[in-house]
């Protein structure tokens, strides 16, 4: 927003009322008045200044009407004008944003009516101070100064009252620039529309696409929902076709039983014969399988009985064969331990004489220079050990004296300590002076402040003299001595007269209170005790190194000893290894072919007493067989009860066969059984029962495949599929989605559009609003200049 200077009218009456009026109006033409006439046509000039502003306001108002009118028409294209983005804002910085729009708003408003106040009262004492101009130039009579005072006085009330207006029409352009729109700014406010524009287009887009994916889901026979309605529909139409194969079935049971019922009746003495018979023979069976259970089981008893017999004797024998077993594991172990340590014995030391072979033959392939290396290297740390170890102890001499000195410091600081520490606890409050360079301790009239203190000569001259806090009625021998001992001197030797006197209090040196100097101590002595550890160290470092100055010596003494050895006795020491490594190989192999054998044994030993075990632990208990035999004795008093049951049935059967013999006999001799009248009924019982399978097996494949239908109809099923009319049913739902959303979509652009136009409109209404501050602003300077104009008119007119 811009800032305003305000006028000031003060000054300008000021500078007015300061102008003298003691000046005559000439009548006749003169440069005066030739001025006055140009100042005249420069009024003139600014009124059309003024006049043209005016018309360009209006023509300015005009064309921001025009642009509001543009801009209503064009509502309807608007609506298509939808961004494609969303113009990403934070709504919590938005609303922090708007908060400081209204306040800048309210701030503007604000400074518009503090201005507007002070341009009023300017205004007033314009007016009363114009007044009182007036009334002076009438008073002179200078007719003409008064008529260019009046014009002045209208054009700075017109200039103050453009003023007021252009302040107003400025606080309107802020206000319109930081427009609000249900209360954000216009920029969040459409991007809010745009992003429901975008939403719905979205949402819209989406339902098409989902309709149109189902639509050709729908089309589409390999998907769940096709293929669980297809099986769903086969299950349905199996269902009948079983129900007519089975009315079939049944029609074809009832002509087989016609048939049967025929045929049993013409066959009805054989077929009683033949069912007692069968009868007989089965009870028959069955009391034979009874006895051969009651034999086999007699058998059994008799087998178990014997080893209920021999069970002692079994029990000592697998005793006796198990503990031998054990025995023969526990040696074949041993066997195999000793075997296994001479192994691992043999091994090492095989191993051992390879390695000192290999070790040796190395060490004589390089023998020459590795002597050599070890005799220069002897040498070498013979020379640094010479040369060095007299330094080393050197320096341990040093560490030791320099931890000597440290120790004597902690004496000596915990003396000072001891000291300080008795004065502070004889008096905790005190002070203590030292001596200052003359070497005397003087008097002091307070604890803290130095003080002159004096030494002055008796008055019997004696040598017997004292301080004093007064000098003496002689002569001060301060400046006549360098130094104190020098005056003590001659005064006690009675070269000095009676009364003279020297200073020497004022150059001691405060030493501070009793406390201090303790704290102080203390800070000594424990510096001089962390002191200690270093010295201890370096000593402890120094001594390390004198202890350990000739180890490299010892060692290249060593490898020289070796060496040399090496070098004197090589094809001795060659022999020596080689018949070690002969031995040691035998030794190997001997204890190799022991072991083998030991673990061979061993194993055997391992399996014959787990066999033993095993005998042992499995025996049969005479208890154990004792429950068997008393099981079988049950079950045999069982199985000749069911005999004794048996005999009277089979005994009735043999009655019954023995009854129908005879008639059977004559039977079948005169009908000719089978193959005379029944001969026809069984070929049509034939053919009946083959087309029953038939339909029963068409009946079975129906049924199966009906089974493969539910089946499958179920895996569908167990995936909670729908079907088609499922479906057809979501899809009609995502239609009436759809013409939802699409109404959801016009309202949103609508409703865009609506804030676009607003939104320009708004932004015409700036224009105008700018167009009408920058008239104003014209108008307001071109006022100004006429008003000075006037002004100047009204000063010539003055001075003539």
């Amino acid at each position: 927003m811009k800032k305003f200077k305000r006028f000031s009218v003060v000054l300008m009456i000021t500078a007015l009322f300061s102008t003298s009026f003691t000046s005559c109006i000439d009548n006749e033409v003169s440069p005066l008045v030739e001025a006055i006439y140009s100042a005249q046509a420069g009024l003139m000039a600014a009124q059309t200044a003024v006049q043209n502003a005016e018309a360009d306001l209006l023509t300015a108002q005009a064309a921001a009407e025009q642009a509001q009118a543009d801009l209503l028409a064009a509502q309807a294209a608007q609506v298509d004008a939808i961004t494609a983005g969303i113009i990403a804002d934070d709504a919590y910085d938005a609303a922090v944003r708007e908060q400081a729009l209204r306040v800048l708003a309210a701030q503007t408003d604000l400074d518009v009516a503090q201005a507007q106040n002070d341009l009023a009262i300017a205004q007033a004492n314009f007016d009363i101070e114009m007044a009182a101009l007036m009334a002076e130039i009438q008073a002179a009579g200078v007719e003409l100064a008064a008529t260019y005072a009046t014009q002045y006085g209208i054009a700075m009330t017109n200039a103050n009252s453009t003023l007021s207006q252009k302040l107003t029409a400025e606080a309107n352009l802020a206000t319109a620039q930081l427009m609000q729109t249900g209360g954000v700014s216009w920029t969040y406010f459409l991007a809010q529309l745009e992003a429901a524009v975008f939403t719905n287009q979205a949402n819209v887009t989406a339902l098409e696409a989902a309709i149109a994916s189902m639509e050709a889901y729908m089309q589409d026979p390999a998907t769940p929902e096709a293929q669980f309605t297809m099986w769903e529909d086969r299950v349905t139409e199996i269902e009948a076709l079983l129900a007519a194969k089975d009315a079939e079935k049944e029609a074809k049971m009832n002509e087989i039983t016609a048939l049967a019922d025929l045929q049993d009746s013409r066959d009805e003495i054989v077929t009683r014969y033949e069912d007692a018979l069968a009868d007989l023979e089965d009870a028959q069976d069955d009391k034979q399988g009874f006895l051969d259970d009651i034999a086999d089981a007699q058998a059994d008893i008799q087998m178990w009985q014997d080893l209920i017999d021999s069970y002692p004797a079994d029990l000592a024998a697998a005793q006796a064969a198990y503990d031998a077993a054990q025995i023969a594991q526990d040696a074949a172990q041993a066997d195999y331990n000793a075997a296994l340590t001479a192994y691992n014995n043999a091994d090492a030391a095989l191993t051992a004489a390879n390695d000192d072979l290999s070790d040796l033959n190395d060490a004589l392939a390089l023998l020459d220079a590795s002597y050599q290396d070890a005799i220069a290297d002897l040498a070498n740390e013979q020379a640094l050990y010479d040369a060095g170890i007299a330094g080393a102890n050197a320096t341990l001499l040093a560490a030791q004296a320099a931890l000597t000195a440290g120790e004597a410091a902690v004496v000596a600081a915990q003396a000072d300590y001891d000291a300080k520490l008795a004065v502070f606890v004889a008096d905790p409050t005190g002070f203590v002076w030292e001596a200052g360079v003359n070497g005397a301790l003087g008097l002091h009239a307070d604890a803290t402040t130095v003080t002159a203190s004096y030494y002055v000569v008796n008055t019997t001259n004696d040598g017997v003299d004292a301080l004093t806090l007064t000098p003496g009625t002689g002569t001060d021998q301060t400046g006549a001595y360098g130094t104190y001992a020098a005056f003590l001197a001659d005064a006690q030797a009675g070269a000095l007269a009676p009364l003279d006197f020297y200073d020497v209090g004022t150059d001691d040196v405060a030493g501070g209170t009793n406390a201090d100097r303790l704290d102080a101590a203390v800070v000594a002595l424990t510096a001089a005790q962390d002191a200690i550890q270093p010295l201890q160290d370096a000593v402890d470092a120094a001594q390390l190194t004198v202890d350990t100055f000739g180890d490299a010596l010892a060692a290249a003494l060593v490898v020289f000893n070796e060496q040399k050895d090496l070098y004197d006795n090589q094809v001795a020491l060659v022999a020596a290894a080689e018949a070690a490594q002969v031995a040691a190989q035998a030794t190997f192999d001997a204890a190799d072919i022991a072991l083998s054998a030991a673990a061979s044994a061993l194993s055997a030993a391992n399996t014959a007493e787990a066999t033993a075990d095993i005998n042992l632990n499995t025996l049969d208990t005479p208890a154990d067989i004792q429950v068997w035999i008393d099981d079988s004795n049950a079950d045999i008093a069982d199985w000749q009860a069911t005999i004794d049951v048996i005999q009277p049935v089979i005994d009735a059967y043999q009655a019954v066969v023995d009854g129908l013999q005879a008639e059977y006999d004559a039977y079948i001799a005169s009908e000719g059984y089978v193959t005379g009248n029944d001969a026809d009924i069984e070929a049509q019982l034939i053919a009946a029962w083959n087309e029953w399978y038939a339909l029963d097996a068409e009946y079975t494949a129906l049924l199966n495949e009906q089974d493969l239908a539910q089946n499958m109809w179920d895996v569908y099923d167990g995936w909670n599929t729908n079907s088609l009319s499922d479906l057809a049913a979501t899809l009609s739902g995502l239609q009436d989605d759809l013409a939802t959303a699409m109404d959801d979509l016009a309202a949103a652009q609508a409703a865009l559009a609506e804030g676009q136009v607003d939104q320009a409109a708004d932004q015409a209404y700036i224009a105008y609003l700018q167009a009408l501050v920058d008239t104003l602003d014209a108008r307001y300077a071109n006022q100004m200049a006429l008003a000075a104009e006037y002004y100047a008119l009204m000063q010539a007119a003055l001075a003539s």
